[in-house]
């Protein structure tokens, strides 16, 4: 199928949000109301132009659909600009208003990265960090500034610890990103899928649990994301950095099982809030025999998988 053109970029957008921010710290009484409501209005635009079928679609499109909807709900869209407004206070002190280009985007494969483009810095923060505190907004400024990048990934490091809600948003977008016409591609060069899903199921679900419409490796090493289940797809995908003769069996059971609780429990909402890993779903998945072993395994071995 032919894909949609996206009328407005995720760098136009972000380029109209900084401008309107940057406006507002410089004229403190003068809130812009009238420049936030049209760059909104078109967001809604564009969402209402998006693709209703999105199979075929590349992960760059699922992902930046996902997006475009989720800022179309205005408090999800406030929660945006308050974060921006917080955090380009602190970069113009650090950098100099106009010195650098900020952009909010839930970002594939990172919640950060810092480079120069054209010799300006283009500072990239994933949608989950929306949450952070005016104190950690000021460290982070102060750490780019000085480019202390140590300091500021263990920064991130305990914010994410602290902030479910971070955590949440992150799991939502991840969700997003997995292609429904991804191939079964489950035979991996230790484990296959198949086997794997077929244990889990009979051991903790009493072989009841349908299987997902499709069930792959991922396609590259992931050294945080051990797995991810797209409840709108029926698509469940494993790391495939797991697949490997030192990772014990029970590491991918427990991972498997994670999975399917997500397809079991499905999303709950609460108001905008889409919250998949309740207090329900922590209970449940305490329960699996091999959990804090397998916990373990993850934590000390996810850099190396």
């Amino acid at each position: 199928m032919s894909v949609k053109k996206i009328s407005l970029s995720p760098a136009q957008i972000n380029e109209q949000l900084q401008e309107i921010m940057n406006k507002t710290a410089l004229a403190e009484n003068y809130r812009l109301e009238a420049e936030t409501v049209k760059t909104y209005n078109l967001i809604v635009n564009l969402e209402k132009s998006l693709p209703a079928e999105e199979t075929g679609l590349s992960n760059y499109y699922l992902l930046f659909n996902a997006w475009i909807r989720w800022l179309a709900d205005w408090k999800n869209y406030s929660l945006n600009l308050m974060h921006r407004r917080r955090l380009l206070g602190h970069l113009n002190q650090q950098l100099g208003v106009g010195k650098f280009t900020l952009q909010i985007y839930p970002y594939a494969a990172r919640l950060y990265s810092y480079k120069l483009e054209r010799g300006k810095p283009l500072i990239q923060l994933h949608e989950a960090l929306d949450y952070m505190t005016e104190y950690d907004c000021k460290r982070f400024a102060n750490f780019v500034r000085r480019q202390r990048w140590g300091e500021l990934r263990q920064l991130v490091a305990e914010y994410q610890e602290r902030t479910p809600q971070a955590k949440e948003m992150s799991a939502f977008f991840h969700e997003t990103k997995a292609n429904p016409t991804h191939e079964n591609r489950t035979r991996g060069r230790y484990y296959d899928l198949e086997t794997v899903f077929s244990n889990c199921n009979q051991r903790h679900f009493g072989g009841k649990m349908a299987r997902p419409k499709v069930m792959h490796w991922s396609a590259k090493v992931n050294h945080s994301t051990m797995g991810s289940y797209n409840i709108n797809e029926d698509t469940l995908m494993i790391n495939r950095g797991l697949d490997r003769s030192d990772v014990p069996a029970y590491v991918l059971d427990f991972v498997m099982y994670h999975e399917l609780l997500h397809k079991a429990l499905g999303v709950k909402t609460s108001g905008s809030r889409r919250m998949s890993h309740t207090k329900e779903f922590r209970e449940l998945e305490q329960r699996h025999p091999d959990y804090d072993r397998a916990q373990a395994f993850i934590q000390k071995n996810a850099k190396r998988l």
